[in-house]
């Protein structure tokens, strides 16, 4: 079942799809670690203080100022003001439609800070108006020579000239925000950007003294595009010895920027008719894909994409097919997340849209820009080569996810036999007849093991589903194949 089906709450299950201290860096306020959780000031009320504790009682927060507490839920159902319901299906699905801004982002009228134009009326055009000024000077003269430095610091990787000319604007892919507190909030209000746009852009934060200070601070910086090239938001990497910081910073909703429709992509180069999506956890998984790509000659061949995380909404994975019709390949981080990230892409793709997908699981602790960091250009294999059909899953090659649909079709409930074949069939009916048997193979097996195919009705009703004689299944009196029986190898492409 899933966390959220039809009212049935499953509450331990969203707690761990979605770790509180993530969702309350994602609402755009900072935290900084102490011996037991982290601490921020709260949202909930004017708080100078850090007053709020998040997760030093796991999986709940406290703030000592007002008495706020809960778990993950309330946090987004207090600081959107929606209800228990609207808060799990946000947390699950995506921003709700018409739900107010945090309320961090709500200022008095006595605060003191400059105000020359109402953030409520700022539209779209003059939000990608800001961004562009910020990324101006996030990514040029010292910027980017910091964030060229970074790069290769951190990912042990050189990143191709041509890249750092494939971002917007014809600029960078990666820029940088310095130590300095209010450098980006001084440019900016110098160019004529407002307190009220640059805090509804989450460029700035109010200070526990009531003064504007930076969002990105001593931060690598990736803007978040669209497909006319417009920035719609920007994220943060922190850099190495600021342990008590969370890894990432990602934007608030803002009037250019929405969660639940972002999807990074690095480059827009079209794709060849062989090319595939390849679906990473983060940014800097999708730009070191990109630059070995490049590195290969073979960046026509991937478009890799990201979610910034392990969540997938609807128009997230509607944008998947929109960029090629070729099946995708998840290959998320080789940690328990990951795999729970790629089960949420699975569903969404296969199980929802009738897709077929490939996957690629990456050993424990690695992640792509890890993988090819170490392999170079020949770690590309691991998202370019054609599925195969061996059992081992965690040696960084391609797989069709048989066995997996069936396990998220049957953990949905209802009629195991026929809520597989009606799961299952539309997905093999768009996959190429090698491929097409390999999954079919698969499925049954695993429902074998299962205990839902008696007698191979399971393979007779999938058999006719199919419209298709898939008895190479049945041994030669009408008795199951085994699980491990060596079925067609599929076409892989060649090791660069």
């Amino acid at each position: 079942m899933n966390a959220y089906s039809g009212g049935l709450v499953d509450i331990p299950q969203i707690r761990a799809r979605h770790p509180i201290a993530e969702v309350v860096t994602a609402a755009g306020i900072e935290l900084r670690q102490r011996s037991r959780g982290w601490m921020g000031c709260c949202p909930f009320h004017p708080d100078s203080t850090a007053s709020l504790s998040v997760d030093g009682v796991p999986d709940r927060y406290h703030c000592f100022g007002c008495g706020a507490s809960g778990d993950v839920i309330d946090f987004v159902a207090r600081l959107r003001g929606i209800s228990f319901l609207d808060a799990v299906a946000e947390l699950e699905h995506g921003i709700i439609q018409g739900s107010p801004p945090p309320r961090r982002l709500r200022l008095a009228a006595s605060d003191g800070l400059t105000r020359p134009g109402a953030a409520s009326a700022m539209t779209r055009e003059r939000g990608f108006e800001i961004n562009e000024l910020a990324w101006r000077h996030l990514s040029t003269g010292r910027a980017e020579a910091m964030a060229r430095g970074c790069m290769v610091a951190i990912r042990r990787m050189h990143v191709p000239f041509d890249l750092w000319s494939a971002g917007p604007y014809g600029g960078s892919l990666v820029g940088y925000a310095d130590s300095e507190w209010t450098s980006l909030t001084d440019l900016l209000r110098a160019d004529g950007v407002s307190d009220d746009e640059l805090l509804a852009m989450d460029l700035a934060q109010v200070s526990r003294r009531g003064t504007l200070i930076d969002t990105l601070y001593k931060r690598l910086v990736v803007p978040i595009t669209n497909e006319a090239g417009q920035i719609e938001g920007f994220i943060g990497r922190k850099l190495s010895g600021q342990e008590e910081l969370p890894k990432y910073r990602n934007p608030t909703r803002t009037v250019t920027y929405d969660k639940a429709t972002a999807l990074y992509r690095p480059t827009r180069e079209p794709l060849a008719a062989d090319g595939r999506v390849v679906i990473v956890e983060g940014v800097f998984d999708a730009i070191a894909l990109a630059a070995v790509a490049v590195e290969a000659g073979v960046s026509d061949k991937i478009a890799a994409v990201a979610a910034c995380g392990v969540s997938v909404s609807t128009a997230q994975a509607d944008q998947v097919p929109a960029i090629s019709s070729n099946p995708p390949l998840i290959a998320l981080d080789g940690d328990d997340a990951g795999a729970g990230g790629t089960d949420r892409w699975l569903t969404r793709l296969c199980l929802e849209r009738g897709r077929p997908a490939y996957v690629t699981r990456l050993p424990d602790g690695i992640d792509p820009a890890d993988w090819v960091a170490a392999h170079g250009v020949r770690g590309l294999d691991a998202f370019l080569a054609m599925p195969s059909i061996g059992r081992d899953r965690d040696d960084g090659r391609p797989f069709l996810p048989g066995s997996d649909l069936v396990r998220l079709t049957l953990n949905r409930g209802g009629n195991p036999m026929r809520s597989v074949v009606e799961a299952v069939a539309p997905v093999a009916n768009r996959l190429g007849p090698a491929l097409s048997a390999v999954l079919v193979e698969q499925v049954v097996a695993e429902m074998t093991r299962s205990g839902w195919n008696p007698n191979n009705l399971f393979t007779r009703m999938l058999s006719r589903e199919l419209d298709r004689d898939i008895g190479p299944l049945l041994g030669p009196s009408g008795g199951q194949v085994t699980a491990d029986r060596t079925g067609p190898q599929a076409p892989v492409t060649p090791s660069f």
